[in-house]
């Protein structure tokens, strides 16, 4: 009995990490068209029984605990490889060349990241990010505003221009793309201080975007290959059922 029960254990374990994998595909594949997107990737880790996790006993006795717990969800990691750069055709689209990030000003009053380069004005003359109204900052950190009753471009340095004046959109980069957590589907925050792109660096193209990095083909050969593990845990699962059901009943009728 206690060596069924361990196996539906495992079984259960591998069910719990295969349906979390499920849930990080999903929402990839949901933002397969979302500009700027960044996909996540599950990382599975080995895991010790649950008598070892609890000190039950010691790992290395030997014994049936030393099998293993199967596996587990140890984090999802931000994928930061560039997306595709898609022509638009309009002037006001614009892809950061190499790495860095864009700033925009969060609803919540906080700074964030952001390589979704679709700008627009709003009708207080405001640049912000198509589609969201989230005010783009100057490299000043404020945000920048125009009069959107005259023509404006963005320059290849990532200056905005308007009858000779020039604003420079804040280009940054964090000290580290593992400290950055989501604060949206394209929307980053920083934990850590984020730093300047030096003016020699600082490179857009105008009339292009960087589109989602996520690769649909791949992801669902990935949700394929997660839902037959899952089934294969859940039906190993309705196994033990069964056998410890049929134990039962031969032992009740002995």
């Amino acid at each position: 009995p206690e060596t069924m029960s361990y196996g539906m254990y495992i079984a259960a374990e591998g069910a719990s990490a295969q349906s979390r994998r499920l849930e990080v595909i999903s929402n990839n594949m949901a933002n397969v068209d979302t500009i700027g997107f960044k996909p996540e990737v599950t990382a599975f880790q080995a895991r010790y029984s649950e008598a070892i996790q609890e000190g039950q006993v010691p790992p290395g006795s030997r014994g049936l605990p030393d099998l293993g717990g199967g596996v587990k969800v140890i984090e999802t990691r931000t994928d930061f490889s560039p997306g595709k750069l898609q022509r638009t055709g309009n002037d006001n689209d614009v892809a950061i060349s190499g790495d860095g990030f864009f700033q925009v000003e969060h609803p919540t009053g906080e700074t964030t990241l952001t390589r979704a380069g679709a700008m627009t004005l709003d009708p207080l003359g405001q640049l912000v990010l198509s589609g969201t109204n989230l005010p783009v900052l100057s490299a000043g950190g404020a945000p920048i505003t125009l009069n959107p009753s005259l023509p404006w471009s963005i320059n290849s340095r990532g200056v905005v221009e308007q009858e000779g004046g020039q604003i420079p959109m804040a280009l940054v980069r964090p000290e580290s793309l593992d400290t950055l957590e989501k604060a949206g589907a394209n929307l980053f925050r920083s934990p850590d201080e984020v730093y300047p792109i030096p003016a020699f660096e600082r490179r857009v193209q105008a009339g292009f975007l960087e589109m989602s990095g996520v690769n649909s083909t791949e992801q669902l050969m990935e949700m394929i290959e997660t839902n037959r593990a899952f089934e294969a845990n859940t039906q190993m699962i309705r196994h033990h059922d069964t056998a410890t059901g049929n134990l039962i009943s031969r032992v009740l009728g002995a």
